[in-house]
């Protein structure tokens, strides 16, 4: 009969991480979902109404979609352009609609760059529901 190989492990060195250990590691990952919960529901205004809210949610994304565009161009589209340069690389299918169903408009001036919803009514101004939006959160324009 051959002997054993030799290993440069004990039988005490090859055992199974303690129970301790993956309690440890199970609370932490308890705990960090547990934060990130908390914060995204600290950091949701809740004084919008909610499709004023996924409109804001939007309106975000597309942001990054513009910024992902202007990584990868060197530069934004210009107001003129709006969103026909993505729908054109395929990035979006097509021009997006706000919740109320209006088309999203891109501004790219002195007096606001991004991604602006004019709310439920679908023209510029209005109060309550009918607020533009934009990524800062309800817009008015500046006087």
């Amino acid at each position: 009969m051959t002997p054993a190989p030799a290993t440069l492990q004990s039988p005490d060195m090859t055992a199974r991480p303690s129970r301790t250990g993956r309690l440890v590691v199970a609370g932490v990952c308890v705990l960090s979902t547990a934060l990130a919960f908390g914060l995204a529901y600290i950091t949701t205004d809740w004084s919008l109404a909610p499709k004023q809210r996924m409109a804001l949610e939007q309106i975000r994304r597309l942001e990054g979609v513009f910024k992902m565009y202007h990584r990868s161009m060197g530069r934004f589209p210009s107001e003129q352009e709006g969103f026909t340069p993505l729908v054109q690389a395929q990035v979006l299918a097509e021009v997006p609609t706000d919740p109320w169903g209006h088309p999203y408009v891109y501004q790219f001036n002195n007096e606001h760059t991004g991604v602006i919803s004019y709310g439920a009514d679908g023209v510029p101004g209005g109060e309550g529901e009918n607020t533009d939006i934009s990524s800062g959160g309800l817009w008015r324009p500046r006087r």
